[in-house]
Formats: C-alpha cells, sequence, structure tokens
C-alpha cells in the first residue's frame, strides 16, 4: 500500500516476521528502532470471528476524536482507496470480508470480519475459497447487506477507468496482470459476471487458475467492501460512501472537514474488530503537521481528544521527549519504505540511475526528519521475512558524489522531481536539489496537489522523472511489494503503483516463478530478486525504512500504532471522561 502523503512471510496459518539490521544514522531517538518482531496468524477457530470486539480496560462511550491533517484523504471510495491514511479512516465506515484484531505489539490477528471465518480453502488446493456473509449485517440506511453487494464493490475495481486501488483479487480471478481486458466492471459490461466469482444466498466462492494461498489477506483489501448497486454515484461515491461499519460520514466539505457519526444499523455483535467507543470522529484538513503537534503538545481543551496521522517534524520532537507529553507519543517501525522512484520511461541511461543511487545523502535526508527513520538501501522492508541487509550502490550514509559524476562523465543532466505540496516535502525537495547539484544534476522541483498527487504520477504519460513514493506490504509478505512495483505487465494508462514505470523481462519472468514457490521457498528468492533488480536495473532509490511517530491528546485512550496502516488506530480507541 502506499504511503500517506504528509508522512513522510507470510504462510496462511502463520507468519513471523523479525526487523533488524537498521543503523541508526543520527543519536535521536529512533522511531524505527534496532528490532521488531510482528507475527500475523490466520484465525481457523470461526468461534474468533464473532462479535463484539474484546473490551478495552478503562475505556468509556462517548465524545468526539478529531484528527487533524493537513490535506484531503486521496479517496473514500472504498474500491480506489490505497493509502495507507485512507485505509485507517476506511476501517470506520467500510468493512471487508476478512480484518485484523490487533493489540499493538505487534500481533496481527486475521479474522472474519462481513464473513463468518477468515476462508474456506475447499479443496485444500487454494484455488477455491469460499466465503458466507454472517446474519444481521446492515448498510447505514438499515437495508441487508448481501453477498451481491460484495461482488459489485469487487466488480467495480474492473473498470478500466477507476484504477488507483489494490490490485490482487482482480488480477489473480482474471490470471492475468491485464486483468480488465475482457470483463470492464459494472459500467462497461453491464450484466456480465465478475470472472471466477461465484455467489449462491449469502456465499461468495473465488475460483483461482492457480493456488492463491494468501486470498484471506487479499480479502482484507477495500477492494471487498460492499457497496449497494443502486446507490453508487460512481465518481461521487468518494465524497459519501455508504457505510457498512460503525460510522457514517454525516457531513463532508471537501478539503474542509469529514464529520462522521454513529451508524445506528451497525451491529456489534457481528464485529470482533471495531469497539466504537466515541459519539463521532472528525478530520480537520489544512494543519500541517507542524500545527498539528504543536496543538496537542499544548493540549488546549479543544485538542485534548485529537490524533493527528503525520510525524512529528523534526523541530518539534525536543518538545515532545520528556514529562506528561511524552506519554502522549505513540513510537515504532513500520512495514514501509521510502523510495525515490526513477520513470523509467524517460530515464533511460542506466548510469543514470545508478549514479542517482550513489549521490543520495540518506544521511542529510534522516536527520532532517529528526532521525525517525533508519538507513536503508534496499527494496524490502526489514520487517519482512527473508529480508536482507545490503548496498548496491555503497557510497556510505552520505553517499559518493565523485562517483556519481563518474557516472555522469562530466556532462550535467537535468531532471523533474515531482512531490506533494506540503512543507515537509518541500524542504525535503529543496535538500534533494541541494545533494544532486553536488553530483551533477540540475533538478527541477514540481509541487503537486496532495489530494490528487497519486492520480497525477500514477498517469503513464507524466512528465515527471523522479516521484516522491513509499510502499508497504500489504500483508506479510514480500509478494505484496515486487508484483505490485515491479512488475511491467502492471502498468496501465492510469492508476499504476509502478511509479518507477519499470518493465524488465527477466524480473517478470522471475516473479512469476516466485508466485509458484513454496512460502518457505519464496523468501528467499524475494530477496535475490530484491538485490537483482537493484544491481541489474537500479530503477528507484530506497532511501530508508520508515518509522512512525505520531501524538495524541490527553484524553485519547485505547490507540496504538497500527501493524496493519503504520497509524493510531481508531479500532479500539476512546474518548476519556
Amino acid at each position: 500500500m502506499r504511503r500517506k502523503l504528509g508522512a513522510l512471510s507470510a504462510g496462511v496459518l502463520a507468519v513471523a516476521l523479525v526487523a533488524t539490521g537498521c543503523s541508526e544514522t543520527t543519536d535521536s531517538d529512533n522511531g524505527n528502532g534496532d528490532a521488531v518482531v510482528q507475527t500475523g496468524t490466520i484465525a481457523t477457530d470461526p468461534a474468533e470471528s464473532q462479535g463484539p470486539a474484546k473490551e478495552v480496560p478503562g475505556a468509556t462511550k462517548g465524545g468526539v476524536v478529531k484528527i487533524l491533517h493537513e490535506s484531503e484523504f486521496a479517496h473514500l471510495d472504498p474500491q480506489k482507496i490505497y493509502v495507507s491514511d485512507a485505509l485507517s479512516f476506511a476501517t470506520q465506515f467500510a468493512r471487508t470480508l476478512t480484518g485484523y484484531k490487533e493489540d499493538g505489539t505487534g500481533k496481527l490477528r486475521l479474522v472474519g470480519d462481513l464473513a463468518t471465518n477468515a476462508g474456506e480453502d475447499v479443496n485444500s488446493d487454494c484455488k477455491t475459497w469460499k466465503y458466507t456473509l454472517k446474519d444481521g449485517l446492515k448498510f447505514e440506511d438499515g437495508s441487508p447487506i448481501t453477498a451481491q453487494d460484495v461482488v459489485y464493490g469487487i466488480s467495480r475495481s474492473f473498470d478500466p477507468d477507476w484504477g488507483d486501488g489494490p490490485l490482487y483479487l482482480q488480477q489473480w480471478l482474471a490470471d492475468s496482470t491485464e486483468y480488465n481486458t475482457t470483463y470492464k466492471g459494472p459500467f462497461q459490461s453491464a450484466g456480465a459476471q465478475v470472472p471466477g466469482v461465484t455467489v449462491e444466498g449469502n456465499t461468495i466462492t473465488f475460483t483461482f487458475a492457480k493456488p492463491r494461498c494468501e486470498t484471506p489477506y487479499a480479502v482484507a483489501m477495500p477492494t471487498t467492501a460492499p457497496v449497494p448497486a443502486a446507490k453508487d454515484t460512481k465518481a461521487d461515491y468518494d465524497l459519501k460512501p455508504v457505510s457498512s461499519g460503525p460510522y457514517m460520514i454525516q457531513e463532508h466539505q471537501y478539503d474542509q472537514f469529514i464529520n462522521m457519526v454513529r451508524n445506528p444499523h451497525w451491529d456489534a455483535a457481528t464485529d470482533p474488530i471495531r469497539n466504537a467507543y466515541p459519539d463521532g470522529i472528525r478530520v480537520e484538513f489544512g494543519t500541517n503537521a507542524e500545527t498539528a503537534s504543536n496543538r496537542i503538545i499544548a493540549n488546549a481543551p479543544d485538542d485534548q481528544s485529537a490524533i493527528m496521522w503525520s510525524n512529528v517534524p523534526a523541530a518539534n520532537l525536543p518538545k515532545t521527549q520528556s514529562g506528561e507529553v511524552a506519554e502522549r507519543v505513540a513510537k515504532g517501525p513500520s512495514q514501509y519504505v521510502e523510495y525515490l522512484y526513477i520513470n523509467n520511461l524517460r530515464v533511460t541511461d542506466l548510469k543514470v540511475r545508478q549514479a542517482l543511487n550513489y549521490a543520495i545523502d540518506r544521511d542529510a535526508l534522516i536527520k532532517q526528519t529528526g532521525g525517525i527513520h533508519s538507513f536503508g538501501a534496499t527494496l524490502m522492508s526489514p520487517t519482512l521475512s527473508g529480508y536482507k541487509d545490503y548496498n548496491a550502490y555503497d557510497g556510505g550514509q552520505t553517499g559518493d558524489a565523485e562517483k556519481a559524476k563518474e557516472l555522469l562523465g562530466g556532462q550535467t543532466v537535468k531532471l523533474t522531481y515531482a512531490f506533494p505540496n506540503t512543507a515537509a516535502h518541500q524542504n525535503r525537495a529543496a535538500l534533494y536539489k541541494e545533494m544532486l547539484a553536488k553530483a551533477g544534476f540540475d533538478i527541477v522541483l514540481n509541487p503537486l496537489d496532495s489530494a490528487t498527487y497519486y492520480a497525477t504520477v500514477g498517469t503513464k504519460s507524466n512528465q515527471f522523472d523522479l516521484i516522491r513514493g513509499g510502499w508497504g506490504a500489504d500483508w506479510p509478505s514480500a509478494s505484496t511489494v515486487f508484483p505490485a512495483l515491479f512488475d511491467g505487465r502492471s502498468i496501465r494508462d492510469t492508476g499504476n503503483n509502478n511509479l518507477a514505470y519499470f518493465n524488465a523481462e527477466d524480473v517478470n519472468a522471475e516473479i512469476d516463478r516466485i508466485q509458484t514457490l513454496p512460502v518457505a521457498e519464496a523468501e528467499g528468492a524475494w530477496q535475490a530478486l530484491d538485490e537483482k533488480i537493484m544491481r541489474d536495473h537500479a530503477p528507484v532509490v530506497p532511501l530508508w525504512y520508515i518509522g512512525n511517530y505520531e501524538m495524541f491528546g490527553s484524553k485519547i485512550g485505547g490507540t496504538f500504532l497500527s501493524d496493519s496502516f503504520g497509524h493510531l488506530t481508531l479500532n479500539t480507541i476512546f474518548v476519556k471522561p
């Protein structure tokens, strides 16, 4: 999944993840730490998928949680959501077939959310998966949520003009990266059936041509959020999607605020994941990370029930590291890696891409953030099983401008850099321009509107040479990194995740091979592919492993950094009296 703009192996039944080897580049308190263990398991007992969610000690009902946010979410339409902040927000209005129980200790437990269990592997070969919806599920208007509503939601994600959301189910069902050449969704293929999907009563069956043993994880993505066809407003659905969760959007003033109130038809007895303690959730846009952190540090009455989903800026970090304020900080590693994507359709010279990798001063960049992140030069995050530390273009922590100049042959190379138009990214862009100039690059800065940023850079015909981006595994497997970011066959006109626009036949073939391997073998194979991509092609510059450092007001309880999305969770949050 994509990392929020303002911020900066998976077996079917069990996963153990260890993050190690993250070397610090400053003496600051590092949110990414030196080691973290994450575990992900899939519940096999249907009882674990029943509600209500386990009570949070000391929790009380009532109050309104306020989220201080810099800019509008890229999307709220469930089938379009693929950025971490919107994914975090969507947990409260877009339920999915499966979902995660978590407690902030690194343990992820996949259970049935809309479904009665985490999935039935019908023939024990991972090719046919069955999901039956629970009784009593309702939309915000009181109408029942049916299997057809879930399938209609999935069908929308096949539309060639939709773009932006996850593609796992679509590609697996069509058995092709070109998943919508025949079936094009309900608007362009009206009356046609979603390939590989059948419905009988309230049971949905997915049939794949190949084993897809990670299906329980894939159906936890918003692709499977139900949408009532009669209320599908298409492009306008982004503004006010129909809720299947505990809260519904009461009012949405674009780029100003969102007010969510309780969904009176949500039944806690069907929900093992969400406690829904607050009476409402309000998002206030237009508050940058510096202002938000200052407000939460000051802890004025109006902000005591506020949280922020951006990292605290470097200038404010000293104010958060002692006393009462330090108790209102949530920090730790994440599954995200920050990249400088190189547009391989435009920057075709391998030596130029290698020079960019040598020229980057990661130490300066990480210090600019206050040392929250950890030095990294790999495509995989250390949180993924199979991770191995290496640096294909090792210029030390501060880079090697002279080596970059040598690769450029003394020429000055002019490149455009696209980034979200926020204060943090403006500062980073200025630093890029300065450090790359030392190596012989002339960088032209192109700030873009944050709300439409990914739609703009995800358009194949964009005119940018360098593109800011971050990516985290959608579940604990490198299979959610390499196919999404480096399989060139997935490149389309719009809605691209492969922002390097990288397409190499040898890499595509290896992705196909690894996806047929047993999990244990695949882990090492993904790591080998990681190194091969960087040494042979250098399509991106891996910059660092993203750490989290977020804050909340004094009346907030029950929240922690989600291991699913890397932000303070809303599932267990409550407002203290």
